[in-house]
């Protein structure tokens, strides 16, 4: 039983930035319960897509198909995160409805705020034995 911890970093939903400074910042997740059971969800789907036959070229894997594929919301690195093109509710800057059209200086504010959390999880079987906060460094 190979177990594998990697940090994983939800997208960003709302933002407020006021005279040129980030104000408050919103992310998917608030908890650790709600970002296990999304991934739970999330390996169960690609996991019944499997069986389906949904992946005749390639074997799915959990990091490309569960984590960054399209059923998740959350990236792998904080930059992952900046560079998202969904679209967010950016107040204060009506111009930008993506982070990643935002000033430098306010993306570098924005990567310092992001949270993010440690998800362990069996490699064998992609059971997620624990979902871990961090704290930004």
């Amino acid at each position: 039983m190979s177990v594998e911890t990697i940090k994983v970093y939800p997208q960003i939903n709302t933002m407020s930035i006021t005279d040129g400074k980030l104000d408050a910042l919103a992310q998917e997740y608030k908890k650790t319960k709600d970002l296990k059971t999304a991934i739970e969800d999330w390996v169960n789907m690609v996991k019944k897509y499997d069986s389906m036959g949904y992946y005749p070229l390639v074997k799915p894997e959990f990091i490309s198909e569960v984590l960054a594929g399209a059923f998740s919301n959350i990236k792998l690195t904080k930059e992952a995160v900046i560079a998202d093109n969904n679209y967010q509710n950016i107040s204060g800057y009506p111009q930008c409805n993506r982070v990643f059209q935002l000033p430098s200086e306010i993306k570098t504010q924005i990567l310092k705020r992001l949270s993010g959390y440690l998800v362990s999880y069996q490699i064998d079987n992609w059971e997620i034995l624990n979902v871990e906060s961090i704290d930004n460094p």
